[in-house]
């Protein structure tokens, strides 16, 4: 609705996990970079946790596009599935088999292994995505657990990779998860954005969608955003959103402290830094 009224090409500030708006704080870097070693270095499960709204999804994203063709991706978005479930929707997606195929769990094993040792053989890597991973329960955890026990004498056949909120966090710590635990490669926390890390993820989301014009955000409405955000790039996109569709709406070119008060006062938020 605002694109035209202040040139941008595209939404600046959409929440859907887009690659190409990715903004790389060294932080958000550092675990792109493990998930990606993770995987090539072939170190069986890695875990990355965060706040709700931190990039884990786009990061799980970014890391598809990143990874060599040779490594074959499953890519599952967990809604509290069963780990049988959860293997043959990867096996699908792998291209074992056929979503209409009914295999029970040891054909479906069966299959993977092979096809793992295949990959091992070309030079390759297979590699499964789990998000929201925080809603796995124990026993998807242990069979998963199994799961990475797949391995020649040099190689782990299949990575994992384990990405969810802090309570995945509380799930790994429990005493019966131990074994799990232990099996991890690499383990990783996403922080919220840093004040000048949040300024500069705005104005690169900016340029991103095509505005010339810059800055649109007064000093003022950016050091507001930062507070009611905390550095959560989904809030800071949500907030953002909506101070220049009530900019659209006042007429305005550029967003004030005025403009972002009453947006903030529109979305009920509190401070909170």
């Amino acid at each position: 609705m605002y694109r035209q009224h202040f040139g941008f090409r595209e939404q600046p500030f959409d929440i859907t996990p887009d690659p190409n708006f990715l903004y790389l704080s060294p932080g958000h870097e550092s675990v792109l970079r493990s998930i990606i070693y993770g995987i090539q270095s072939r170190r069986g499960i890695v875990a990355v946790t965060g706040e709700v709204g931190t990039g884990k999804t786009l990061l799980l994203n970014t890391a598809l596009e990143w990874l060599s063709k040779r490594t074959k991706v499953a890519s599952i978005i967990n809604f509290d599935m069963s780990f049988d479930d959860l293997l043959f929707t990867a096996s699908v997606e792998l291209g074992l088999c056929r979503p209409d195929e009914d295999f029970k769990k040891a054909e479906t094993l069966r299959r993977l292994h092979q096809f793992a040792r295949e990959q091992v053989d070309r030079g390759g890597n297979v590699a499964i995505l789990v998000d929201e991973a925080q809603l796995l329960d124990h026993s998807a955890m242990e069979n998963l657990r199994l799961l990475s026990n797949l391995e020649t004498q040099k190689h782990k056949l299949v990575q994992i990779v384990m990405c969810g909120q802090p309570e995945l966090e509380t799930k790994l710590n429990q005493p019966d998860l131990r074994q799990l635990t232990q099996r991890i490669g690499i383990r990783r926390y996403i922080d919220p954005l840093a004040e000048p890390e949040t300024y500069e993820y705005i104005l690169h989301r900016l340029k991103v969608a095509g505005l010339k014009r810059l800055p649109i955000f007064s000093s003022q409405a950016r050091k507001l955003i930062w507070r009611y955000s905390g550095g959560i790039p989904r809030k800071i996109n949500i907030l953002c959103d909506n101070a220049l569709l009530l900019g659209f709406q006042l007429r305005r070119k550029s967003i004030n402290n005025e403009i972002v008060h009453k947006t903030i006062k529109d979305l009920q938020w509190e401070a909170v830094q």
